[in-house]
């Protein structure tokens, strides 16, 4: 049975700020296309294999079920609700960033949905 996806607000715009910094700081208008191509296609194959990839390897993160996907030089980071049948993708950040720091940021900011 098909999870639906639901991408946060926080990660709608990470992906954007990763398109616009591709596209206008890099001046690579087709390499920003091709990270949403194989963004969605990543994230798209969620719906039929939620529990495809791991948790992540932090011990707190992982207990709150966090996992994530590699889409080119960025990851996204998503929780997967059984219960509702839907994988909630909660951040999309650049792959050498502290996304630790940022993710427990936004735990404790009541920001990713097992918080709020």
């Amino acid at each position: 049975m098909k999870y639906n996806i639901h991408v946060t607000h926080a990660a709608e715009r990470d992906m954007a700020n990763a398109y616009d910094y591709i596209d206008l700081v890099l001046k690579n208008p087709t390499a920003a296309d091709k990270l949403l191509d194989v963004a969605d296609e990543k994230i798209g194959a969620l719906a039929e294999f939620p529990h495809k990839f791991e948790v992540v390897s932090d011990k707190l993160l992982s207990l709150w079920g966090i996992r994530f996907t590699i889409v080119m030089n960025y990851l996204a980071f998503y929780t997967v609700d059984d219960a509702t049948q839907t994988v909630h993708i909660v951040r999309f950040l650049y792959g050498k960033s502290n996304w630790i720091t940022i993710l427990k940021t936004d735990a404790a900011n009541g920001s990713l949905p097992m918080f709020s």
